[in-house]
């Protein structure tokens, strides 16, 4: 069976087990009772390795060039002989940013979307209010996948004054030798209410050989809700009614085979 109580509470948990009350539909030997846990234990890791192969697979074609992060965001935990069942978990940890049990949250149950720390430190400078959030404009360069670059937020945050560090925010110097660069390096700045066509965001002003221009980085908006796009409960369910009756009969006769006597 696949039983999940709480989605995401913890780590998008999904057990992956069987009730061996009922495993095969008939009624069994002794000899087949008493493999029987093995069996189930090790067709429950197949299913289990199948569901985590069949994310990484529908991952590139629900989400827009998703990170090897969110490819690679299903986990699992083998079933033993103690506890005879497999779990399938999102990995709720990152070396850098947010981790995937908490970013995938929204897209897997709908809804609005979590706070990003990027709009949070703007907040903390008041440059963001608590109801609106940032998403792309049209000026932005995406990187590889689909986001504005890593880099490029740290040097808006930097500029702006909303580092966590700091020590780290731009000099008045180094800002105007950023007005003075050539297109790429441009200096960015924040309108907080409409300006005639620019609306509230972070906009970034470049020199071109033809003056000086503005391209919106972000743009703020009351609205940032997703539907549902991928059910992974709903993914794993499938996959355990569709594999786990064909691993339990494998598994079984290869554990019958070991556990008969030699002739």
């Amino acid at each position: 069976e696949v039983n999940h109580d709480d989605p995401f509470a913890s780590m998008a948990q999904i057990r992956i087990g069987v009730d061996p009350d009922n495993a095969l539909g008939r009624q069994l030997s002794d000899l087949e009772k008493s493999q029987l846990p093995y069996a189930a234990s090790q067709a429950a890791n197949k299913v289990a390795y199948e569901i985590r192969e069949r994310w990484k697979v529908q991952a590139g074609r629900v989400f827009d060039r998703p990170t090897p992060l969110t490819t690679n965001a299903a986990l699992y935990r083998k079933a033993t002989k103690d506890k005879p069942y497999a779990e399938i978990y999102i990995r709720d940890e990152a070396f850098k940013g947010t981790p995937p049990a908490k970013y995938l949250l929204t897209e897997v149950e709908g809804g609005q979307r979590r706070r990003k720390g990027f709009e949070r430190l703007l907040q903390g400078r008041g440059l963001l209010s608590p109801s609106q959030f940032a998403v792309m404009g049209r000026g932005a360069r995406p990187n590889q996948y689909g986001n504005v670059p890593a880099g490029q937020v740290t040097k808006i945050l930097s500029q702006l004054g909303a580092q966590r560090d700091k020590h780290q925010n731009q000099t008045e110097t180094s800002a105007k030798r950023r007005r003075t660069r050539a297109p790429t390096g441009g200096e960015y700045f924040v309108i907080i209410k409409r300006r005639g066509r620019l609306r509230p965001g972070v906009y970034e002003r470049i020199s071109t050989g033809w003056g000086s221009a503005v391209r919106s980085i972000f743009i703020f908006t009351n609205t940032a809700a997703y539907q549902q796009r991928y059910d992974i409960f709903g993914m794993a369910e499938d996959t355990w009614k569709r594999l786990m009756p064909f691993y339990l009969k494998r598994e079984l006769d290869k554990a019958m085979e070991t556990a008969r006597p030699l002739p």
